[in-house]
């Protein structure tokens, strides 16, 4: 269990002003009808917050990057992954020390991904109770820099995990899909599974270069993505190191046969499955390699660098 190997630090919820960044479109569905009861449940507890309110990313980003430059050291996340995400690339470029940040998650999107790894209960009044308890953890942080003839393009950050291949395909498939049900990415994994077409990649950790025709990466901080599929169970949030699933050319039949081992992180029997840890990793092919973080596509290119940032910002956590 990792909650045995973590240290956390307890504060208290009430000396300090909370920016609740919250994402209206994220609660669209399920998570508007607890909206108005989780506003209610802060103001009897006469929390000190404000609110930063976008539905625009940009927009939002902006916001909250200028919100740290002012001094600002307490946010209150609204939503799913994405806003998560999008918080977390926010606070990290906007040049401020980020071990005096912390975040805390009411988890309202479809998967809340980040928040099985940390053990957040289902209940909304629960997670309000876990937030009033203030138990924070310092928590690693991945940079993937997207390389393009030896120059790095783009820059993201992620705090759960980072997807290559076959995950980055399902997602690329899932944001232009028209549903939006909470079985969206189960759906267009099984549509995109026949399709997608595996490709000679090198991976290098430690300056050990391994190749092969390669399924899908996932590189992860945390345990889960996909609504729930327990990708990389080893990983451990808090030690600054990657733990890395890496799947080689795999049948979809034979892919099919164990989504129910994948879902529940037992698929490490297979032959096509093997396990990488490291702080630093990169990816290369001579061809376009899909890839994405936290359900956002990446630009496209044959070169990914990703590394850790350790213990580099405070989490909310159940752990």
């Amino acid at each position: 269990m990792i909650n045995e190997h973590i240290e956390k630090e307890t504060i208290s919820v009430f000396k300090h002003t909370w920016q609740i960044i919250a994402n209206p479109t994220a609660m669209a569905n399920s998570g508007c009808k607890y909206w108005d009861k989780i506003i209610r449940q802060l103001r009897q507890l006469q929390l000190d917050y404000r609110f930063v309110i976008s539905d625009d990313k940009d927009t939002s980003q902006a916001l909250i990057k200028e919100l740290c430059q002012k001094g600002n050291k307490h946010f209150l996340v609204i939503g799913g992954d994405g806003t998560i995400n999008n918080v977390i690339n926010a606070i990290f470029t906007a040049g401020v020390d980020t071990h005096d940040i912390y975040v805390g998650v009411l988890p309202l999107g479809t998967g809340n991904d980040w928040c099985h790894t940390h053990q957040y209960p289902r209940s909304y009044m629960d997670t309000i109770n876990l937030f009033l308890r203030g138990q924070f953890v310092r928590h690693d942080i991945g940079i993937v820099d997207c390389i393009a003839d030896n120059k790095t393009i783009a820059t993201k950050y992620f705090i759960n995990i980072a997807g290559f291949g076959f995950d980055a395909n399902v997602i690329h498939h899932t944001i232009n899909s028209k549903n939006h049900s909470s079985y969206i990415y189960i759906t267009q994994l099984l549509k995109v599974l026949f399709s997608h077409q595996s490709q000679p990649i090198s991976i290098q950790t430690d300056n050990v270069v391994t190749e092969n025709n390669i399924f899908s990466i996932a590189v992860g901080i945390c345990q889960y993505n996909g609504n729930g599929i327990r990708q990389v169970p080893m990983a451990n949030p808090t030690d600054g190191l990657f733990n890395s699933l890496v799947v080689s050319k795999i049948s979809p039949w034979k892919f099919i046969r164990n989504i129910k081992n994948l879902y529940q992180g037992h698929i490490e029997h297979l032959n096509e499955v093997s396990y990488l840890t490291s702080a630093d990793l990169q990816i290369f092919s001579d061809m376009p390699i899909l890839g994405e973080i936290e359900g956002e596509p990446l630009p496209i290119t044959n070169h990914y660098h990703i590394k850790t940032l350790p213990q580099a910002i405070n989490m909310l956590t159940g752990l």
